[in-house]
């Protein structure tokens, strides 16, 4: 009893002519032209990745030439030639696999078959597949064949990788690069197929597997096959993501959803639930850079596009979210993705990803637990207040043999310059250089204005602190004893925050509503027009008027960074002279023998270490 073998879809759908062929209209009209004109070249190369139509367009080319009806972009597919090209059993198409035919004495014997006249077609035609596989000596050994070849002769290589292939091949042969299909034409292509194959589908199962080929007709029509099995018959979305394993867009919305009202402990229930299920976190942070994209174009563009399947759900997503928000996701979610490998586990990465996304929201809230502002510099100003300390009676310094020595701070430090704080070095200028995390450098995000701290060994009472000079304070203007302060205290992050501490104040005037000022800096890159515009914004914001700034390239004396280290280096020297004097250290020295070790001195302060 006979049995019919149903065919693959991929086989039985392959196509047999160039108007059968979906996508690569630039391959279809080059070689159309030079068929129908009779302008052949002796050798072509197809690259692309995988199943995107290479070996179909070098058979379709193979019967065009041979058609007993005679060369042209048409075959007829009915006489002998063009019948055993498609069955695969021409004498005159041979196809080689490079990758298993890879030395050079295979090559030097298919070489030598090349000379010798087509027995049954008008060509001999040579498709020679994954041709990078090939060695170096077997390149070497078709370079003269390929450039003077017999005129019944016509190569035709294939692959995937063309950047392997020695340029001296490459200049001999006529190149075309085949494209990768995009979804909905690949979904198109599908539901063509279905039709005709009568099997019921929806649209959104197509759009899934179209989506899963990566533009890829053979790999789309692979998985069409798997899902029609997979299906008993009727190819359902739900059906097709349960086999792919693809994200519920659903999902990807309540995400959304509860970052844009801030909602902390929605989104952490939400990555327990997904871990429990074992979701693919990597397809669901790609699903949100590729969302954030969608509602960024809209953005712009002033809408959605009305063929959008999700336009619905991606409505209601549209005014819930500010540009800055959406680059903000794009950003955190393509980086959490290449780095997701590295956290201890996926949920964890996922995780830190959405905590990422809402805590450095442009001006958003918190829901967890209860509201917090999300400007991470206000949490850095809170530090210094938490570590704050009462001092003891007597503060004991001990020293080991061969121990790093830790002394306290109360040694007051000689002042630098002139200055309106209180005694000791500046609250302000404790911070040298920023320390925020890389992508937490932009100008635009909020930052809380830092607070003085009260030095651990004056008491409360006896701090006053000194007023910043903030938006309410217009008519002040910056000199050269509070400008350190001031650069330290003006809103700015990154590389405009470097430049402010880094220059010094020449000249400060007002005219009228308007603050002109200038500004020294030993570093070239700061005079550039674009950071003048950058420090123009934030001074502008922390005076609350506009501003004039005039960048001149100099020696700098008088910067924030320069009274900070001047200050830091006083105070490590009175630390070492108190050890010096200590006498508990000096009992532990005559009785143990113990020694300070040099360059181990670190001052005791609620500001940081005074290391230099």
């Amino acid at each position: 009893m006979n049995q019919t073998v149903s065919q693959a879809l991929a086989r039985k759908w392959r196509p047999r002519d160039f108007d059968s062929l979906v996508g690569q209209a630039h391959v279809v009209k080059a070689l159309s032209h030079a068929l129908d004109n009779q302008r052949l070249h002796h050798a072509y190369l197809f690259t692309g990745t995988r199943g995107v139509g290479k070996t179909t367009i070098a058979r379709i080319l193979a019967r065009a030439v041979n058609c007993e009806q005679g060369i042209s972009r048409t075959p007829c597919g009915k006489c002998q030639a063009c019948v055993e090209i498609s069955q695969g059993r021409f004498v005159d198409l041979l196809e080689v696999d490079a990758a298993t035919n890879t030395r050079v004495d295979e090559m030097r014997a298919l070489l030598e078959n090349a000379m010798y006249a087509p027995t049954a077609g008008r060509y001999k035609v040579y498709v020679i597949d994954e041709v990078h596989m090939l060695s170096t000596s077997a390149f070497n050994a078709m370079l003269k064949t390929l450039e003077e070849p017999p005129g019944h002769v016509l190569f035709i290589l294939a692959t995937t990788d063309p950047q392997k292939i020695p340029a001296t091949v490459l200049s001999r042969c006529l190149q075309f690069a085949l494209r990768q299909l995009p979804p909905d034409q690949l979904a198109d292509h599908l539901a063509h197929i279905l039709t005709e194959e009568k099997i019921a589908f929806e649209p959104g199962a197509l759009r899934l597997l179209a989506k899963a080929a990566r533009g890829s007709v053979r790999d789309a029509l692979s998985l069409t096959d798997q899902a029609i099995a997979y299906s008993a018959g009727h190819v359902g979305e739900e059906t097709v993501r349960t086999m792919l394993g693809a994200v519920d867009q659903q999902v990807v919305h309540q995400l959304l959803q509860a970052l844009a009202v801030g909602d902390g402990k929605a989104l952490l229930e939400l990555s327990n639930a997904l871990a429990t299920a074992s979701a693919p976190f990597g397809a669901i942070l790609d699903e949100l850079a590729a969302i954030a994209y969608r509602l960024s174009v809209a953005h712009f563009a002033g809408g959605l596009d009305a063929d959008d399947p999700d336009q619905a759900a991606l409505q209601n997503l549209q005014g819930a979210f500010g540009a800055e928000d959406l680059q903000l996701i794009y950003q955190i979610a393509t980086h959490a993705r290449a780095e997701l490998h590295l956290a201890p586990e996926e949920h964890i990465g996922f995780s830190m990803a959405l905590v990422r996304m809402l805590a450095f929201k442009p001006g958003g809230q918190v829901a967890v637990g209860r509201t917090m502002p999300l400007a991470p510099a206000a949490i850095k100003a809170t530090v210094p207040l938490l570590a704050a300390k009462p001092a003891a009676a007597k503060p004991v310094v001990a020293a080991v043999p061969a121990m790093p020595v830790e002394v306290p701070a109360e040694v007051p430090a000689a002042p630098v310059m002139e200055s309106t704080t209180p005694k000791g070095p500046s609250p302000a200028l404790v911070e040298e250089f920023d320390e925020s995390p890389p992508w937490d450098t932009a100008d635009d995000l909020p930052v809380a204005q830092s607070k003085p701290v009260v030095p651990a060994s004056a008491p409360a009472s006896e701090f006053k602190p000194q007023p910043a000079y903030t938006q309410s304070a217009n008519g002040h203007l910056p000199s050269a004893a509070n400008w350190p302060q001031v650069s330290q205290e003006v809103p700015a992050k990154g590389l405009t925050r470097q430049a402010l501490v880094q220059a010094e104040l020449v000249e400060a005037s007002r005219d009228g509503e308007v603050l002109h000022i200038v500004l020294r800096t030993a570093i070239k890159a700061y005079t550039e027009p674009s950071m003048a515009t950058r420090l123009e914004s934030a001074l502008g914001q922390y005076y609350g008027s506009t501003v004039r700034l005039q960048m001149q390239f100099g020696e700098a004396q008088q910067t924030a960074h320069a009274v900070q280290s001047e200050t830091r280096r006083q105070a490590l020297e009175g630390a070492k002279q108190a050890l010096q004097e200590d006498p508990f250290l000096k009992d532990i020295q005559n009785l143990m023998g113990a020694t300070v070790v040099s360059g181990s001195e670190r001052t005791l302060s609620n500001t940081g270490p005074a290391d230099i």
